[in-house]
């Protein structure tokens, strides 16, 4: 209990440092964010619990649970760019004691301890672990819903995902109570010794991991029930087809390489294995779980907006993407290497050691001697990676963030790799982790010119950002040098110390030095200052950003006329219209004498002047 307690202690505060510490202090970041936050400040002050609306006009991209868990906190703790961002926050501290204990039951305690280290400070997971979206509750219920199928295995074998068969356990609901795996009732399907250690054992114990996909389907549609319930399929699938071939049931295919493609392929995909492995996944009874958790929401946002909310969610955002290909039928190789560069960008600092992660990975699952990996947790984990890339190498929209749900399987896979290279002794491993060391070092000097140069360009009064490369530069130098005299652990906390540092710097202080260059809450601030009330009306022409209906708290108009922005500005007493500066001529022949620019500021990461107009 010692180790568990101080693990999940250092994670914690990790964890709370990297995504709680200065989370109000920055202004929302459009597009996203400032949509999310801006609809749940809508449906709060409305009082609305079951339609997103955004600026008066429904939203359709995302279900509701994530508009819940903010619309709570702004009752908690009143509308902010903190209480919008605290649900996310929390949730990813969720995530990565959820990563820990699946670290802890597929390999150990310390491979836990380390996946749960490299996915807080992953790139993208930090960035996402304070925004104000639904992203950080997408990978929490995806996580809880592996996490619940792992501990329930793991609860059945011993305490390990990998361990042999309990001969005692209990049947919730039976009258036979404290029985062995073969005095189940005669009325329960046969099935497969090797199916019995991989599979709830009732429909009872597997249910927290069906309301976990439930969840899901509340934050991130029907993908959140139908990709974990394919990865774990898929790893049942391959877990029978492995128990057939060592049992003299199939031959492994012969012949050229594509032939043998398809017939491993048509091996895994035989139609009793498919019955078999959803039976014992209780697959019907789960979907019963799913809808009764995400039906009612569902049935009733449909009957108030006459289907159209149902219609624009399914089809215009999910089935009629996929099915349509709307972007280029050809692309299907462009997407997938889209989305291995995201990958290798999003995972930053630690992508530079994934793909020697990778390769130790395929040796391992390709090692008939090494019993250990064959029995389930690679191939897990490889389930869920293989099945999330695979699907949305389909989907021509190509969004970096579809893909966060699989990063705890990369990190668990980081982190196993970190644990065997730490025990190796002599010289195994250290060439490949010299050259990883020092593609770090090569990223940082990258790091170094590009947030220099976008620091000079948007944000003058901060280019110390720009030192924030340094750091990885460091942290492979020094690395190198112990790795020299063969001290790895201390290798390892050194690229830990530079990851927590770097994220703590990028997403912690960094947006704080650049809150004054932020437009939308600079533009509400002036217009409240000159009117000298908080009661202002402001509308925008040729220009919108959505963060401004966030800061204006009412829906924000916009005009599409001339004549409509002085109409605007003439029936309002305290009413001011955003637009570009250089649209400012051809509005002056409209506008009444006293109208005029009141403020001017440059837009956001953009080189365009954007001015306030009103009444002086």
């Amino acid at each position: 209990m010692v180790p568990l307690l101080r693990h999940q202690t250092l994670l914690v505060l990790v964890a709370v440092v990297l995504f709680v510490i200065n989370l109000g202090h920055y202004a929302l970041f459009d597009d996203d964010e400032a949509k999310m936050a801006g609809c749940a400040a809508e449906m709060y002050r409305h009082g609305a619990w079951i339609v997103p609306t955004f600026n008066d006009q429904r939203q359709g991209e995302q279900p509701i649970l994530a508009y819940w868990l903010m619309l709570t906190s702004y009752g908690l703790l009143g509308v902010s760019e903190f209480s919008a961002r605290f649900p996310s926050a929390v949730l990813a501290v969720g995530t990565i004691l959820l990563t820990y204990h699946l670290g802890r039951k597929l390999y150990s305690a310390e491979v836990g301890f380390l996946a749960g280290i490299v996915l807080c400070t992953c790139l993208w997971f930090s960035a996402f672990g304070r925004a104000a979206t639904a992203d950080s509750a997408q990978i929490f219920f995806v996580t809880l819903a592996f996490a619940s199928y792992v501990w329930v295995i793991a609860r059945q074998r011993s305490g390990n995902f990998n361990g042999p068969e309990k001969r005692k356990v209990k049947i919730p609901g039976s009258a036979i109570e404290n029985a062995s795996p073969d005095t189940v009732p005669a009325s329960t399907p046969a099935i497969r010794p090797i199916v019995r250690l991989l599979v709830p054992r009732t429909w009872q114990v597997a249910s927290p991991m069906f309301a976990a996909m439930g969840l899901a389907a509340l934050t991130m549609g029907v993908v959140g029930v139908l990709l974990p319930c394919a990865a774990i399929l898929a790893f049942l699938l391959l877990s029978l087809r492995r128990d057939d071939l060592k049992s003299g049931k199939l031959k492994s295919p012969e012949g050229a390489r594509l032939r043998r493609w398809f017939m491993t392929v048509a091996q895994i995909l035989r139609p009793r294995q498919i019955l078999e492995a959803s039976r014992g996944l209780h697959l019907l009874i789960g979907i019963g779980i799913v809808a009764a958790i995400a039906l009612p929401w569902y049935l009733t946002v449909g009957v108030m907006t006459h289907g159209a909310w149902l219609h624009g969610f399914f089809w215009d955002q999910n089935f009629g993407q996929v099915l349509s290909f709307s972007g280029d039928r050809n692309g299907f190789p462009f997407y997938q290497l889209y989305y291995l560069v995201m990958i290798l960008f999003c995972c930053l600092p630690w992508s530079v050691f994934l793909p020697v992660a990778l390769y130790q990975l395929k040796q391992r699952l390709t090692d008939n001697e090494d019993e250990d990996v064959l029995r389930g947790s690679d191939v897990l984990l490889v389930c869920w990676i293989g099945v999330w890339f695979m699907f949305f190498s389909l989907d021509d929209t190509r969004q970096s963030n579809y893909i966060l749900p699989m990063y705890p399987a990369l990190a668990l896979i980081l982190g196993r790799y970190f644990r065997d290279w730490q025990r190796e002794e002599g010289d195994a491993g250290v060439y490949s982790f010299n050259i990883c060391c020092k593609a770090l070092g090569i990223v940082g000097g990258i790091a170094v010119l590009g947030l220099y140069v976008t620091a000079f360009l948007y944000f003058p009064s901060a280019q110390w950002i720009g030192l924030i490369g340094v750091i990885p530069m460091a942290a492979a130098f020094v690395a190198i040098e112990f790795l020299d005299q063969d001290l790895r652990r201390r290798v390892l906390q050194t690229l830990v110390l530079s990851a927590v540092l770097v994220a703590f710097l990028l997403f912690g202080i960094a947006p704080v030095q650049i809150r004054p260059y932020q437009d939308s809450p600079i533009f509400v601030a002036d217009a409240r200052r000159l009117a000298g009330s908080s009661e202002i009306d402001i509308a925008t022409f040729d220009y919108f950003e959505p963060s401004l209906v966030f800061y204006v708290g009412k829906p924000v108009p916009k005009l599409e006329t001339a004549n409509e922005v002085a109409d605007f500005i003439s029936s309002r007493p305290h009413a001011y219209v955003i637009t570009k500066a250089s649209r400012h001529n051809e509005l002056r022949d409209v506008l009444v004498g006293d109208v005029d620019e009141l403020s001017r500021h440059r837009n956001f990461l953009g080189r365009q002047e954007l001015i306030l107009l009103g009444r002086k």
